[in-house]
């Protein structure tokens, strides 16, 4: 359960729902309540400035209770309750609830996600600049955030051509004997081959921060002197490519979108609304440049308000968003008092929520707006795509349920060692990480795909049973022999026919990718381009593909740790600072024993051991 930050006594009271469920035995105090089906699933989180009050509309039956309270007491078993200390608190404790269970009748805001930060580290020689999700305590400059990974990723296009820094990691720096690729191209000055030296690197460093801090001004001023002084100098190739450099930046800054003063920190926020679905399109201003917009879909609303839906998204996005000087909304929201000061809890200052009439803010409402509608319509064509996708896998494979949610199978092994599962998810179409799972074959050995597959499903069953949250079909890679272990699995957990299996053999002989489904005395082969093969195909492929890299992963380790077992005083704990500081088995085996000498817990007479012992297995 979670708590809010020095809140520790919050705990939940449950009651379970009958025709005695008595409200006197409720507080009159504002808090948060959560409603469960028999299984223990949270069907529904909700707030209450007066919990006795606002859950009497659940419990007692009459004419005016809406359809969606009735479809809730209909399905609940029970409810909790937890008391907070005042309406803020609850509002708070309610927005975090709903994020940690998702619940099936709540407003969910489906794409939350951090903003990525550009990181630059200067408190180590030659920084690298890397793109984060996290800003930490490290020391280091943090630039942004930016509104998209699209974005960011034309900043650090952008840093490479301009100013050269380097992007590897530290350990592959520290292990490189050549310069690789990006040097070659002239988008990386090689600090790690020498090619560059540390006053040069950390002059381009400052040039850096300056372009990301927006000083494009005194950057070309100092740029320009560069090139004069080089030219006065002789040097025409320097001067050439300081020449190229200035062009290059002052095209970048004619593509921003300067709409405000600099002082204008704003986020738009646009709404579209259909059926039970509504998109939101927030556009960003930053120093009075539009840095690009964002789309967000809110799902699940059956009865919500536009004052409702505003509300709920303002608390979910916040949760993980930087936060403006003002918040630009096209509705007053619900609770605006108490998120006003939740947002200012938040910032540690004012953020103005503003519902503008006129001007320039009221124009960049209906940008916002007609972006909402664009994505509103792009979601809703997405949405009748799948329906078709959906409707022709029902007819063809057979199936029980429309497939919504999906999960591929697939196992990985080499001449049976070290065999993994990998478990992948898609909802409607499109890949779910959240949902994907690794799996350590535990209780099989040899060579035996089918018994690896039945262990993998016995154990996914277990838990989608535990949680509630089993798809509507299993796709296994493999044939015949693996379907069967699979549906043994589910039988023996007493959920056959709670789902559909379907198994995808690959192609062998140019007979075509054969689908087989329980019941079935012959294989089903379709056209290569026939849209429910290029499905299936897809989960399958991405099943494999994140099975594949996890083993390589678990092998990689093993062998370094084989090898290294082999050296008297190498402990499983040396053998994880060595893996720690120099990334890989090969990073090991190129270091010199100075270098080895500098991991914690190595001395120089180990050190020397470690590197001949490598050195002669090469």
């Amino acid at each position: 359960m979670i708590a809010l930050r020095g809140e520790t006594d919050m705990k939940p009271v449950r009651f379970e729902i009958s025709n005695t469920t008595s409200l006197a035995t409720i507080p009159s105090v504002p808090g948060v309540y959560l409603f469960r089906d028999p299984n223990d699933n949270v069907l529904y989180v909700g707030k209450a400035g007066d919990l006795r009050n606002r859950l009497s509309s659940y419990l007692k039956s009459g004419s005016s209770v809406s359809p969606k309270t009735v479809l809730i007491m209909k399905l609940a078993g029970s409810f909790e309750i937890i008391v907070t200390s005042n309406e803020k608190e609850a509002l708070i404790l309610e927005a975090l609830l709903i994020k940690e269970y998702r619940p099936k009748y709540n407003v969910v805001l489906r794409d939350d996600k951090a903003y990525p930060f550009l990181k630059l580290d200067i408190k180590k020689p030659f920084p690298r600049i890397s793109v984060v999700r996290r800003r930490a305590k490290d020391g280091a400059l943090y630039f942004g955030p930016y509104p998209s990974a699209k974005a960011v990723r034309e900043v650090m296009k952008s840093i490479s051509c301009l100013f050269r820094l380097r992007t590897c990691s530290y350990r592959s720096m520290k292990t490189r004997v050549r310069a690789c690729l990006l040097h070659q191209i002239g988008r990386c000055s090689a600090p790690c081959v020498g090619a560059v030296s540390e006053k040069d690197y950390a002059d381009q460093v400052r040039q850096v921060r300056l372009f990301l801090k927006g000083r494009t001004g005194p950057l070309l001023r100092n740029l320009r002197s560069q090139m004069e002084e080089a030219s006065e100098a002789l040097e025409f190739e320097k001067a050439a490519i300081l020449r190229d450099q200035v062009y290059s930046i002052e095209k970048i800054v004619e593509r921003q979108s300067i709409v405000a003063g600099i002082h204008s920190n704003w986020d738009i926020i646009g709404l579209a609304r259909s059926g039970d679905a509504s998109a939101l399109a927030v556009l960003q201003v930053r120093d009075g440049v539009v840095q690009g917009h964002e789309v967000y879909n809110l799902s699940r609303i059956i009865e919500e308000t536009d004052k409702e839906i505003l509300s709920v998204f303002i608390r979910q996005f916040y949760q993980q968003s930087p936060l403006p000087k003002e918040i630009i909304i096209p509705h007053d929201i619900e609770d605006s008092d108490l998120i006003s000061e939740w947002l200012f809890d938040l910032a540690g200052r004012k953020v103005a929520l503003r519902r503008p009439a006129r001007g320039l803010k009221c124009r960049l409402l209906e940008m916002a707006k007609t972006n909402a509608a664009q994505a509103m319509l792009s979601f809703e064509r997405q949405h009748e795509e799948w329906r078709e996708k959906a409707g022709l896998l029902m007819d063809i494979l057979n199936l029980k349920y429309a497939p919504e949610k999906v999960e591929g199978m697939d196992i990985s092994t080499t001449g049976g060692e070290l065999p993994v599962g990998s478990l992948v998810a898609f909802y409607r179409g499109r890949p779910n990480k959240k949902g994907y799972r690794h799996y350590n074959i535990k209780g099989v050995s040899g060579i035996n795909d089918c018994a690896m597959i039945r262990e993998m499903m016995m154990r996914r069953t277990a838990r989608g049973r535990e949680k509630g949250d089993l798809p509507d079909l299993f796709l296994i890679d493999g044939g015949r022999l693996q379907l069967v272990n699979a549906v043994e699995a589910a039988d023996s957990a007493g959920l056959l026919g709670e789902f559909d299996v379907v198994a995808l053999a690959k192609e062998t002989r140019d007979e075509g990718e054969k689908i087989f489904r329980p019941g079935w005395p012959k294989p089903l082969i379709l056209p290569r381009h026939h849209t429910v093969l290029l499905f299936l195909q897809q989960v399958r492929d991405e099943a494999h593909r994140f099975g594949i890299n996890f083993h390589r992963k678990k092998r990689d380790s093993k062998r370094l740790c084989s090898r290294l077992s082999e050296i008297s005083g190498i402990g499983p704990k040396r053998q994880r600072a060595l893996l720690k500081h120099f990334g890989s088995l090969t990073g090991v085996c190129r270091a010199s024993s100075e270098e080895i000498n500098k991991v914690p817990g190595i001395s120089k007479d180990l050190a020397r051991t470690i590197h001949r012992h490598l050195r002669s297995d090469q």
